[in-house]
């Protein structure tokens, strides 16, 4: 009987097709193992060799993901989507050389698709290459007009190069062209908070929770929008109901978990008993707004205060050490090493404390926060690739502040209850200065001769300010805002006269 059943033909359409279909609802072990299949049966169809590669790294396993993309290659050398494939994998892997060369290939061999256009734009601006990441955005609107993705990654490099101006112009595009794509909304929102725009922010954030409601990234910048304006009630309102809806949603905590202390410590006080509003005219003397006051500086170290300011006013840009803990001898010698052990794995520690997932650079002695806590790890994968996003990170980090201070146009600062002598400050203006031209606001505790929230001038571009010391966060104190505002507006008008 063996000898006359027949078993249905194998169909290699119908196999591409579950195996997509897994890959579309991000079952990866089953998208592996349906390509797998299509592969062994079919072997003369790239996709079983190639498709592989985009689930591997895209879950975060990336020596897998190269080694399938390395037999894909050998076996497929002209099909152009493995060109894409490289890319993600050198992109993800921060070798943004390598991911631009591929990137290019790919636009020579698929110049009807926007999307080696689009992500060779995000690997500049990732690389740091800002104005390149400019000019290629813009050139992928002129190709590709139709394209939304396209308009969004003009917004995202905007937003790289805090140009919230031309950031908020973009993603108002977005938004009138994607209604339903939430980034548009949050973008919209995020530049109005930077430009202090405070209650066009809420009136955005308003319109844009009630068609988003289920969005998280739009109603974490509704909380933003309360916070920016000062109104602890209604933040710690829509904190709550966020995360009645969400639980306990890691990235809701990476965004607001670092706010809620100031939230409930401001409701504490009283001082949230009514909103402010934050559009007003900057103070007497300086003409930029708070926010931007705010994004003039570069803190680094010793401690978090400087970073809680600058969130107390609307503001969260990307800093290596602006959450970190670097005292004064280990910040020095990681300025005269260049960081460069900053984000390699035999360098990078990882400790425990309250729960919260601690970063610790061997080789200088600084010290990071997450806000990820253990409990949002709880398999060993998640770990590792946690792990592994971090360092990235970490390098990410590393590469901009190097460059920040190579380009000298923020004024940096750091803060320090021990180390408050002028050669101490002389001494870590002039490890600045070996990057470029750059300015230091160096802080430290009040005397009788000078008073908390003065400002004097020790040499051309370095700055003694006095305050009333760092924050003990752990007793739940706050650093002293206003003094803080007092102490960056006097710095940045004196930078400004010296320049």
């Amino acid at each position: 009987m063996d000898g006359i059943v027949e078993h249905p033909p194998l169909n290699s359409d119908k196999m591409a097709s579950e195996a997509w279909e897994a890959m579309a609802r991000e079952d990866a072990e089953a998208a592996l193992r349906l390509w797998q299949r299509l592969r062994q049966h079919f072997p003369e169809r790239s996709e079983g060799y190639i498709c592989p590669v985009q689930v591997l790294w895209q879950v975060g396993r990336l020596d897998e993901a190269e080694a399938m993309a390395k037999e894909a290659f050998a076996r497929f050398p002209d099909d152009p989507e493995i060109f894409v494939q490289y890319a993600w994998i050198e992109m993800l892997r921060e070798r943004w050389d390598e991911a631009l060369g591929w990137w290019a290939k790919a636009r020579a061999e698929l110049p009807e698709r926007p999307d080696p256009h689009i992500w060779a734009a995000r690997t500049l601006w990732q690389a740091g290459r800002l104005d390149d990441a400019k000019a290629m955005a813009e050139d992928s609107v002129k190709l590709f007009p139709d394209n939304v993705d396209a308009e969004a990654e003009c917004a995202w490099v905007a937003v790289a190069r805090h140009d919230w101006n031309e950031a908020l112009r973009r993603w108002t595009l977005v938004t009138e062209r994607a209604p339903e794509r939430a980034d548009g909304h949050t973008g919209s929102i995020q530049a109005l908070r930077m430009l202090g725009r405070a209650d066009e922010a809420e009136n955005v954030a308003q319109a844009a929770v009630a068609r988003l409601p289920d969005n998280e990234e739009v109603v974490i910048e509704y909380i933003s929008a309360a916070v920016a304006r000062n109104d602890w009630p209604e933040a710690a309102a829509r904190l709550d109901a966020a995360r009645s809806k969400f639980g306990d949603s890691r990235r809701l905590e990476e965004s607001i978990g670092g706010v809620e202390y100031r939230i409930r410590s401001e409701l504490a006080t009283g001082a949230g008993a009514a909103p402010v509003n934050t559009d007003e005219a900057p103070a007497a003397g300086v003409a930029i707004s708070p926010a931007d006051l705010m994004l003039s500086f570069e803190s680094i170290g010793e401690r978090c205060d400087f970073g809680a300011v600058q969130r107390r006013f609307g503001v969260e840009p990307l800093g290596l050490l602006r959450f970190g803990f670097s005292k004064y001898e280990a910040l020095l010698a990681a300025l005269a090493d260049r960081f460069v052990a900053v984000g390699t794995p035999e360098d990078t520690g990882f400790e425990l404390y309250n729960d919260e997932n601690i970063l610790i650079m061997k080789k200088y002695g600084l010290v990071f926060h997450t806000f990820v806590e253990q409990r949002e790890l709880p398999t060993e994968e998640k770990r590792q690739l946690f792990r592994q996003q971090q360092q990235r990170r970490l390098k990410f980090l590393r590469d901009k502040m190097v460059s920040d201070f190579e380009d000298a146009e923020k004024i940096c600062v750091y803060s320090t209850e021990e180390r408050a002598s002028d050669a101490d400050a002389i001494r870590l203006f002039e490890a600045l200065r070996a990057y470029g031209p750059n300015s230091l606001l160096y802080v430290r505790p009040a005397t009788g001769s000078h008073e908390a929230g003065t400002v004097e001038v020790l040499r051309d571009g370095l700055y003694a300010g006095y305050f009333t010391g760092l924050a003990d966060f752990v007793a739940g104190n706050q650093p002293p805002f206003e003094q803080w505002r007092q102490l960056c507006e006097q710095t940045y008008a004196l930078a400004r006269t010296a320049s």
